[in-house]
């Protein structure tokens, strides 16, 4: 089995993790009520037509580095255990605290539509850094700094898109606790950023001091 079939079969079984998680959280006794409101619906909508481009379209666009070899330490690998467990948290947690208004943001649609519009961003950013990178890594001989597309405006676009992403979950479904598990499972990425920073750093020396300099870390023009 290649590589990229792997990958697909891993993102296949993410998404029904993820949509397990929703669903049962919610409480397949009451579908119909997870489906009544149209911000629950598209957001839905949204993750699922995320995935199918992620598998289809650009299966190994989320793995590739901009490292010729990207170390992964037992501390790494505990990095990213604890943050995929805050992830099924909120997930888990905020259409539980939407189906029992349970430490709700408040009422408003205003909310939901914010979150809306957050992921859309976040995925816009995510899928543009994909495809960048799978174009760019595919017409290199040898690995070279990408500073252009996204990375003109921000060095870890891909991070940004799922910083986004993580945040505007449980802004639709109105969860405090959701936002509050959101936030802290995005810790685990600052991390991670630091330590790829470090590695660029010594790889491209004062080809990546001067595009530091010049960009924003994760958030464009801020």
């Amino acid at each position: 089995m290649s590589y990229a079939i792997k990958v697909k079969i891993a993102i296949f079984l993410i998404a029904i993790v993820i949509f397990s998680v929703i669903f049962t959280s919610w409480g397949f006794d009451d579908i119909e009520g997870l489906l009544a409101h149209p911000a629950r619906v598209t957001l839905l909508l949204l993750l699922l037509i995320l995935f199918i481009i992620f598998g289809f379209f650009i299966p190994m666009g989320w793995m590739l580095s901009r490292l010729p070899e990207y170390p992964i330490s037992e501390s790494n690998r505990l990095i990213a255990f604890i943050g995929a467990m805050g992830i099924l948290l909120f997930l888990m947690i905020s259409p539980f605290s939407d189906r029992h208004q349970w430490m709700l943001l408040g009422s408003e649609d205003a909310v939901r539509y914010l979150g809306i519009i957050l992921f859309i961003i976040g995925a816009f950013f995510t899928l543009w850094a994909s495809f960048h990178m799978c174009k760019m890594l595919k017409n290199q001989p040898n690995f070279q700094l990408i500073i252009d597309g996204p990375f003109k405006y921000v060095r870890h676009p891909r991070d940004f898109g799922v910083i986004l992403i993580f945040v505007s979950i449980p802004l639709v479904f109105l969860s405090s606790l959701g936002l509050l598990l959101a936030l802290l499972s995005v810790a685990g990425l600052f991390e991670r950023i630091s330590r790829e920073e470090k590695l660029l750093e010594r790889q491209f020396q004062e080809e990546w001091q001067t595009y530091a300099e010049n960009t924003k870390c994760l958030i464009p023009w801020v």
